[in-house]
């Protein structure tokens, strides 16, 4: 007889055993991929890089914003003017990939997208610039997926 408390039980192994099978079930690597695949190519990026014109229009807006602000640089978020507007626009800090999703060995800024009334709540899409290579990269949700703007905002 199946039992409230049983029941509990097969839940929790059917839920253990979910999880210990969901990266290889959603990864987008093929299981027998060499480790040095895994290294390259997260899950969490969409290929292939694209030119900034094939992004929404806002992320060119935002990549000459920035470049016009000479990509600063800053030890915390910081709101700068956005030239001949009464907007400011969010960026300049450390951003940590701490996901692992961008290559590991960068160093990077994070920048916003849109430019907002001072007072208004940032919404989730934001520019990740690698200070070194000067590659960028877009996340339109927050850090959950990127993708490489290939001509880097340029």
């Amino acid at each position: 007889m199946t039992t409230p408390r049983n029941l509990r039980h097969v839940a929790a192994a059917a839920l253990f055993l979910t999880v210990l099978a969901a990266p290889a079930a959603f990864s987008a690597v093929p299981a027998n991929a060499p480790a040095s695949h895994l290294l390259l190519r997260p899950v969490d990026i969409i290929e292939p890089p694209l030119p900034v014109e094939d992004f929404p229009k806002q992320v060119k807006e935002a990549c000459e914003i920035w470049k016009e602000l000479t990509w600063p640089q800053s030890s915390r978020p910081t709101d700068y003017p956005v030239a001949d507007t009464r907007l400011v626009i969010r960026g300049s800090n450390v951003y940590r990939n701490r996901s692992g999703d961008l290559p590991l060995e960068g160093r990077y800024r994070e920048y916003d997208v849109n430019p907002r009334t001072p007072g208004e709540r940032r919404d989730a899409e934001r520019v990740v610039r690698d200070q070194e290579t000067y590659t960028v990269w877009y996340t339109g949700d927050h850090y959950d997926n990127f993708q490489e703007i290939s001509s880097g905002c340029e």
